[in-house]
Order: C-alpha cells, then sequence, then structure tokens
C-alpha cells in the first residue's frame, strides 16, 4: 500500500455538495478510483477520485493543527 498525498483525508470529515450534514473519509481506492465516505446511519457512498475533489462535490473540512 502505498502512500499519497491525499491520505490525510482518512478520517477526516468532508462535506459534501446536496447533503445536509457531513462525513467522514473511511478509504481512498487507487486502483478502483474511488474515495468513500460514511456518513450518519452507517450510510457509505463512493465518489470519483481525484476528480470529485477537483470539481468541488468534496469538500474537506480539516482544520490546521
Amino acid at each position: 500500500m502505498t502512500r499519497t498525498e491525499d491520505d490525510y483525508l482518512i478520517g477526516e470529515r468532508i462535506k459534501v455538495a446536496n447533503e445536509k450534514e457531513p462525513g467522514v473519509v473511511t478509504r481512498i481506492d487507487q486502483e478502483r478510483g474511488l474515495i468513500y465516505v460514511l456518513f450518519k446511519r452507517f450510510r457509505e457512498e463512493a465518489y470519483p477520485y481525484p476528480e470529485a475533489l477537483y470539481q468541488n462535490i468534496l469538500t474537506p473540512l480539516v482544520t490546521k493543527k
């Protein structure tokens, strides 16, 4: 498993377009080109990676530490 520049997103909150509540990134599958976001009530959605980040469908809610 290789590390990428976007691995910091795993476990972070993320705002998704057309969703009321933010979700949490659970994993990034680079082979399939998907990023998985977990919402309340254990609903998990897959979004195209990295296109969803570039098109602002997914907006990370990361605070600098």
